[in-house]
């Protein structure tokens, strides 16, 4: 169980202790599943639903929408990490006016074959302002797929931010690997960008976080759009009557929940 956090961080705190200027670094690969490049002013919608609904959604997505033309659907790959007073979860269940995640992710097909990079990756964000700093691994996805969460080569993924002024000096270990389907579509009339995550679920965890943790899938799923509305596009109301409700969901810490059996 999570004990009571305080928050540390004031509205005044700016960007240039954790990431340099608001640059978005990406690096453009061929592997399973890069995610496309952020637009600047985009939006960002969630919407959780049953995960029993979820092959439905899909469905209706297939009929509504066109696939990603190259990256259609894939299984996503996530180790999440914290710093030993578990920092980066504090700092989403308090609201902080910043709140940082870091992990290290990859991609394989819907059969599970791994191919391509690994990334680790600083998601932060300082008020309503969002930046995501990338790095390249030096180790593939097929090896890194193969590493437990103690492995300390996992320890060195996030020195590359750190030499990318993202980090201060706090440790950051890996807590949890989870997984989840992901398929990607476009909205022709507002060309927002959609993301079905299906099958969200927790592969290990860190003995050093985590003892017995429990590795069922979510009850939920969740559809994400990208776009520049705050509404979902006219085309895909219809998805309403799944049960989606417009909502925050942070799969780190719902999955961390999960896992440790702690009621959010």
């Amino acid at each position: 169980m999570i004990a009571a956090f305080t928050v540390r961080l004031k509205p005044d705190t700016t960007y240039s202790d954790y990431v340099l200027g608001h640059d978005v670094l990406m690096l453009q690969t061929n592997d399973v599943a890069s995610p496309p490049a952020a637009v600047a002013g985009e939006r960002e919608l969630k919407f959780t639903f049953p995960a029993s609904r979820a092959h439905l959604a899909r469905r209706r997505l297939e009929s509504l929408c066109r696939r990603d033309a190259e990256f259609p659907a894939a299984i996503v790959w996530t180790i999440y990490y914290d710093t030993p007073a578990l920092a980066s979860l504090s700092e989403k269940i308090n609201s902080d006016y910043l709140k940082r995640k870091i992990r290290v992710r990859w991609y394989s097909d819907l059969e599970g074959r791994v191919s391509g990079p690994a990334f680790v990756e600083a998601k932060l964000r300082l008020g309503t302002q969002r930046s995501k700093v990338r790095a390249r691994l030096p180790f593939p996805a097929e090896e890194i797929a193969q590493f437990n969460l103690q492995d300390p080569r996992l320890l060195t993924a996030p020195l590359l931010l750190r030499e990318q002024g993202v980090l201060a000096h706090e440790s950051w270990q890996p807590v949890l690997l989870l997984r989840y389907r992901r398929d990607r579509f476009v909205e022709p009339l507002t060309r927002s960008r959609i993301s079905l995550d299906a099958d969200i679920c927790g592969v290990s965890g860190n003995p050093r976080f985590l003892s017995a943790p429990n590795l069922s899938p979510l009850a939920t799923s969740v559809l994400e759009v990208k776009g520049d509305s705050d509404e979902l596009p006219v085309s895909l109301r219809l998805l309403l009557a799944l049960g989606m409700r417009k909502a925050s969901f942070s799969k780190f810490l719902v999955v961390y929940a999960h896992m440790t059996r702690w009621v959010l």
